[in-house]
């Protein structure tokens, strides 16, 4: 089917990770108060309307038997041939990971938020009105994650792309960082993995991470703006989670950042702080449970930072850049998923 093609099948792969919970779940999408919309504040509803820990909406038909999506969730799990009905199992559980994500990045009252939540009560109209029609529900539910994916595309920007990683290097990219690898090499090494993760700030910053396959230990974190331009990259080893007691990073835990204009560094050290925050707490994390202490100890923990500004000729210390102080919010880390 058409709509199972490329970014979507991505992020239904994805979601395994994230969103055990989900296959179990039947409903696409609860019920929204007219204040709801009104509020435009995306990332609350997000916490609202979804269970922390799995995504899974709260009062699915199974666990309210006078839900109005009675209808829907039958036409999803009556008798029907396994490869169908799972087809709309999936497509079910892809729309709600998709919704979720964009509701999470998109801020509060940003024109992202407006826009997602602008066409969602005439979506469930829609979806409602199916009844059990498993072709009608199949139709409306594609066509909704088809609308999703055109929203996040005009408000977050163009995909990332090794070409936009190679056209910031340029040249420096023959730069030697360590183990005789070159700066391009160990960049490319810590985004081995498919599909790249990625979190939208509100104010037109993309974060997009990888590590190397069976080593995560190894990672590479990219900043780049709507258009695809990498404003800078950040080479990072020995942060990521090694225990749900991890209190303190090793001696051989750094970061070194690189970047072409040394005026966005303010800039940059908040939304690090809060993704390294993330990654030392393993992603995927929930700050309002059993985390929210560990949460606190991340987002304001020194990091091993070192910063260095391309083009760099001669040693990497000669490029070296004084660091500011950590200043404007620093994301959740609830924010930064894979």
């Amino acid at each position: 089917m058409s709509f199972f093609s490329g970014r979507f099948l991505h992020r239904w792969v994805r979601s395994w990770a994230v969103l055990p919970a989900l296959w179990a779940a039947t409903l696409a999408v609860p019920a929204w108060a007219d204040d709801a919309f009104a509020r435009a504040d995306c990332p609350e509803l997000a916490k609202t309307i979804y269970d922390a820990h799995s995504a899974a909406p709260r009062g699915s038909c199974r666990r309210d038997p006078n839900s109005p999506w009675q209808p829907v969730c039958k036409a999803i799990d009556n008798d029907k041939p396994k490869e169908w009905t799972d087809n709309l199992r999936i497509l079910d559980t892809t729309l709600r990971v998709s919704f979720w994500e964009d509701l999470r990045q998109a801020g509060e009252g940003t024109p992202y938020c407006k826009a997602l939540l602008r066409d969602q009560q005439a979506y469930e109209k829609k979806l409602l009105a199916c009844g059990d029609h498993g072709p009608c529900v199949l139709q409306v539910m594609g066509d909704r994650l088809r609308q999703i994916a055109s929203i996040e595309k005009q408000y977050t920007g163009r995909p990332f792309g090794p070409q936009d990683l190679r056209a910031f290097l340029g040249a420096d990219g023959k730069l030697r960082v360590s183990g005789g690898e070159s700066l391009e090499q160990r960049a490319l090494r810590g985004l081995a993995i498919h599909p790249l993760p990625r979190t939208f700030l509100p104010g037109g910053l993309n974060i997009i991470w990888g590590f190397e396959p069976h080593n995560a230990q190894t990672q590479t974190l990219v900043f780049s703006a709507m258009d695809g331009r990498v404003i800078a990259l950040a080479l990072v080893d020995d942060i990521y989670n090694r225990g749900a007691e991890q209190r303190r990073l090793p001696q051989e835990g750094r970061i070194r950042l690189f970047l072409r204009d040394p005026k966005a560094l303010p800039t940059l050290l908040a939304p690090l702080q809060g993704w390294a925050a993330a990654d030392a707490l393993g992603m995927n994390v929930d700050c309002s449970g059993a985390q929210a202490e560990a949460c606190r100890l991340w987002t304001r923990y020194p990091l091993p930072v070192t910063a260095y500004r391309l083009p760099c000729r001669g040693a990497l210390e000669r490029c070296s850049l004084a660091l500011p102080p950590v200043t404007g919010a620093i994301p959740s880390p609830e924010l930064f998923r894979q």
